[in-house]
C-alpha cells in the first residue's frame, strides 16, 4: 500500500501548486519580453516620426521611433544613478530638449562614467545649437523601488543626481512642462554617450532557465512523494 506519511503529504500539497505557479509565471514573463522584443524591432524598423505632432497620451508609445529638432539645454542636467557599462559604474545622462515647436523633452543621452569619487562628477559635453536628434520613446514597465532620497543636488548649480526618473519632479524643478516620457537617443544621434540600455531588463532566455529549475524542484518534489510513500508501504510490511 502506498503511504507517503502526513508530513510529506502535507509538503507536497503546499509546495507542488507553488513550484508549477513559479515555472509557468516564468514562461508566461518569457513570452511577455519576446513580445516586446519583436514590439521594439518593428517600430525601430518603421520611419521617424516627429515628436511635435505625437499624441503624448496615447497607450501605445513605447518604442516609438521619433525625431525632432531644436537644442539642448546646458544649464542643466540630470544623472541617474548606478548605471552600469562592462563592468564600470557611472550615471546615465539625462538632458532637457526644447524642439523647434517649444516642446520639452528629457532625452536619455546614454552613460558616462562616474569620476575618481562619488564626490567627483563627469564633465558634461555641452551640445551647441540648433540640432536633429533621434530615438525611441521609453515607457517604464515597473515603477522604481527606492530605499533613498531620490535625488542629491551636489551643487547648487547642478547637475543633480537622480535614483530615479520622476519627470513630474525635474519639470517642477525646472518651471517647465514636459512630454511623460523620456527619449533615448539612437546610435548615431547627436548628443548621444554611450548607448547602455536593453530593451528589456532580462533576456527571454533566462525566464526561460529560471522556469527550467522551479519545474525540476517540482519534479524532485513528487518523486520524493513517491518514494517515500513506497518506501514507508516496504517498512509496515516488515
Amino acid at each position: 500500500m502506498f503511504r507517503p506519511g502526513w508530513k510529506m503529504t502535507v509538503v507536497t500539497a503546499l509546495f507542488a501548486p507553488l513550484l508549477f505557479w513559479l515555472g509557468t509565471w516564468q514562461l508566461e514573463r518569457e513570452q511577455e519580453k519576446i513580445l516586446l522584443q519583436q514590439e521594439y524591432e518593428a517600430k525601430q524598423s518603421a520611419t521617424p516620426v516627429d515628436a511635435d505632432s505625437i499624441d503624448w497620451r496615447r497607450a501605445d508609445l513605447a518604442f516609438s521611433n521619433v525625431q525632432a529638432d531644436g537644442e539642448f539645454d546646458n544649464a542643466h542636467s540630470f544623472l541617474l544613478d548606478n548605471r552600469v557599462y562592462e563592468g564600470k559604474v557611472g550615471y546615465e545622462l539625462l538632458s532637457p530638449f526644447r524642439t523647434d515647436s517649444g516642446l520639452e523633452l528629457l532625452v536619455n543621452r546614454g552613460w558616462v562614467a562616474q569620476g575618481a569619487t562619488r564626490a567627483q562628477l563627469p564633465a558634461i559635453r555641452d551640445i551647441v545649437g540648433r540640432v536633429h536628434i533621434q530615438g525611441s520613446v521609453y515607457v517604464p514597465l515597473d515603477k522604481a523601488f527606492l530605499l533613498g532620497e531620490i535625488e542629491e543636488m551636489v551643487s547648487s548649480s547642478g547637475p543633480w543626481v537622480l535614483q530615479d526618473i520622476d519627470i513630474e519632479r525635474i519639470a517642477a524643478k525646472l518651471e517647465t512642462q514636459f512630454a511623460p516620457y523620456t527619449i533615448r537617443l539612437a546610435p548615431g544621434s547627436t548628443g548621444l554617450e554611450q548607448a547602455n540600455w536593453q530593451t528589456v531588463n532580462m533576456l527571454p532566455q533566462k525566464h526561460r532557465a529560471y522556469a527550467v529549475q522551479w519545474f525540476a524542484m517540482l519534479l524532485a518534489l513528487i518523486i520524493m512523494f513517491v518514494y517515500f510513500g513506497f518506501k514507508n508501504s516496504h517498512s509496515d510490511e516488515g
